[in-house]
């Protein structure tokens, strides 16, 4: 029907349909099938993680109108090399790659997932560190003559709390009774959903900080992540300390609980990590066995 966008006669509709266009055959690009994860699978994901999908979605342009049939291993590796220098950046455009080639795969507009060729660029980090049982000591010796800002590195230290975390607690979430923080956990739902749990020892620095806090939005601590990051290597400076970073507190938690030998599946708890060893099949901890866990730190004081 010719008002509808139709053919005027049966004949021209049959003639198309024995040639159709060329515009008709062609094949999707990585943007076609970028706007349908877009749309669906990528706002399932974390908001860290779909920002960081965007953007190695946009150092991908340079390809994104290639059609799926003429990208080759080389033309995909010939652009991760030249926008993404270092591990990560480069594993986010491999994986929105393999996400997109998947769906094309399914469509057979592509034989197979050619981003599982794509090489990556050496990782190279260094192992964290723990704070060593002499340093605690002398955090607590700053902290005792009047570096309150030692508090939050030593709140961090003795909960388990991530720089992050820190960051987005707030006073009416500290359950004092409880000796539990609650609703600042970041990422995964086992870190939303479980307490922070922190020992009798630390609750009188923490109520320093919270009754010192000047934030009128009620933050425990009050300024942005750049200035935080400077107070707190300043604050291990002054301390005497090796300048570890911030992240260096939570593996102390963990490096502390297992040297105090507290069974697996309870340091997975009080960290609040999704998985850790099989030893969690059989032993099933709850916040009270995180509770007990956390007063090893008694005696470091």
């Amino acid at each position: 029907r010719k008002s509808k966008g139709g053919f005027k006669t049966k004949k021209d509709a049959l003639l198309f349909a024995a040639n159709p266009t060329s515009s008709e055959n062609k094949i999707p690009t990585l943007r076609f099938y970028w706007d349908g994860w877009e749309r669906t699978e990528l706002y399932t994901l974390s908001k860290s993680k779909q920002t960081a999908f965007k953007i190695a979605w946009g150092k991908l342009g340079s390809i994104a109108d290639i059609e799926m049939d003429q990208l080759t291993i080389d033309i995909m590796q010939g652009c991760i090399d030249e926008k993404a220098k270092t591990y990560y950046p480069a594993k986010d455009m491999k994986t929105i790659l393999s996400h997109l080639f998947k769906r094309a795969v399914a469509e057979g507009n592509a034989r197979t997932n050619l981003s599982d060729f794509i090489k990556l660029p050496r990782l190279e980090e260094k192992e964290l560190q723990p704070f060593s049982e002499s340093e605690l000591k002398k955090l607590w010796k700053a902290y005792g003559e009047g570096d309150k800002f030692i508090g939050f590195v030593l709140l961090m230290v003795y909960s388990g709390m991530m720089p992050g975390e820190l960051l987005r607690l707030k006073t009416d979430m500290i359950d004092w009774e409880k000796r539990e923080i609650i609703g600042c956990g970041l990422k995964t739902k086992k870190r939303k959903q479980t307490p922070i749990v922190f020992p009798d020892m630390i609750a009188p620095v923490v109520s320093v900080l919270s009754e010192s806090s000047a934030s009128k939005a009620g933050y425990l601590l009050g300024m942005n992540k750049d200035k935080f990051y400077n107070e707190y290597h300043a604050a291990l400076q002054r301390a005497g300390v090796r300048d570890l970073p911030p992240y260096s507190c939570r593996h102390t938690t963990a490096t502390a609980l297992a040297l105090g030998n507290i069974a697996p599946s309870v340091i997975q708890e009080v960290m609040r990590h999704t998985k850790f060893s099989t030893t969690q099949r059989y032993i099933h901890p709850d916040t009270k066995s995180a509770h007990e866990a956390m007063s090893i730190f008694e005696h470091s004081k």
